[in-house]
């Protein structure tokens, strides 16, 4: 008869610890892989939802054909753009921050912006574009060949842009952009 060679009592005892400390650490790895790609998921939606703010704001500005900058510190933007989520020819389009939760809106009307009331409320479409906004600021330069866009969230980073734009004429009380070709967006410090 041969003896047959089996695993003693200690030994499987010592299989099952090593096994559950194996077990222990590839969990761990998996709840921080997790971790991780949600963190990254998070990140991921709030630069796609900065790319879309900034996108759409460059639109309004670029096609604009004239730009009205004012409001304390430059807070009120008014548009006269071909830039359209409404289906609206040439609409006049307005960014300004509202007190309400600091909420950012942008304005889309067939006609110029003026405070709403129940009798031209009809003519605007409001879109909510963010809320808990500190700072929304346009700035353009001196000889307003430049344009810079200063936007913050609450507990976010800061969205600054600076894009070059054709040099505005004045014309009476209007202001028109010269044509040119559409420059690429230069993201600059803060970003």
């Amino acid at each position: 008869m041969t003896k047959r060679k089996a695993f003693s009592l200690v030994e499987m005892i010592i299989s099952v610890i090593l096994l559950g400390i194996i077990v222990v650490f590839l969990y761990e790895t998996v709840s921080n892989l997790e971790r991780t790609n949600r963190i990254f998921s998070d990140n991921e939606t709030s630069l796609s939802k900065k790319e879309r703010i900034l996108d759409l704001l460059y639109e309004d500005i670029f096609l604009a054909n004239s730009l009205n900058i004012k409001g304390i510190d430059n807070s009120l933007v008014s548009i006269q753009t071909s830039n359209t989520l409404f289906d609206i020819a040439q609409p006049n389009v307005t960014w300004l921050v509202v007190r309400e939760k600091n909420t950012l809106l942008r304005f889309e009307s067939t006609k110029e912006f003026e405070k709403m009331s129940s009798d031209n409320s009809d003519y605007y479409h409001i879109s909510k574009v963010g809320e808990n906004c500190e700072i929304f600021k346009v700035y353009q330069s001196n000889k307003k060949e430049n344009i810079l866009i200063h936007i913050q969230f609450k507990d976010q980073e800061p969205m600054v842009y600076e894009f070059s734009k054709p040099l505005f004429v004045k014309e009476h009380n209007t202001t028109k952009v010269a044509p040119a070709n559409k420059p690429p967006v230069q993201p600059t410090k803060g970003q």
